[in-house]
């Protein structure tokens, strides 16, 4: 047999510690952001369950709120209570003269590390069906 070289696989101890360190990161960025994403979709679910309501569009202000603050509390979201989450909801004249345009727009917080936050900016607009306004 012939003298060859033989090649070792594997990972070495440099190449480890990096991939474990990348992996860390990335799972400790993914654990801090998906509590923020996961009330973004409890919001959106309460919102268009709302709106899939019969008779939405005649319904007031505080009858969607109320709505809305039901669907809060099956999805457990607890960041408003009634009164703070009317000031923010908001109900608009239409633009083209039809319907009215129901709207919601709110910044949630959460900490990353040490002294950076980030910041999930919410904007929703749907337009409420035609209904009279009680």
């Amino acid at each position: 047999m012939a003298n060859r070289p033989t090649f070792q696989r594997g990972v070495s101890l440099t190449g480890l510690i990096f991939w474990c360190v990348l992996l860390g990161g990335a799972a400790l960025i993914t654990m801090k952001l998906f509590p923020l994403y996961n009330e973004k979709m409890k919001v959106d679910f309460a919102f268009e369950k709302v709106l899939g309501e019969p008779g939405v569009g005649s319904w007031t202000k505080a009858d969607i709120v109320k709505a809305i603050m039901k669907q809060f509390e099956v999805s457990d979201v607890d960041r408003w209570g009634t009164v703070e989450f009317s000031k923010l909801l908001q109900i608009e004249p239409p633009r083209d003269g039809k319907g009215r345009i129901l709207s919601l727009y709110y910044e949630i917080r959460g900490p990353l590390c040490c002294q950076l936050d980030v910041v999930l900016n919410y904007e929703k607009e749907a337009e409420l069906p035609r209904g009279t306004v009680e």
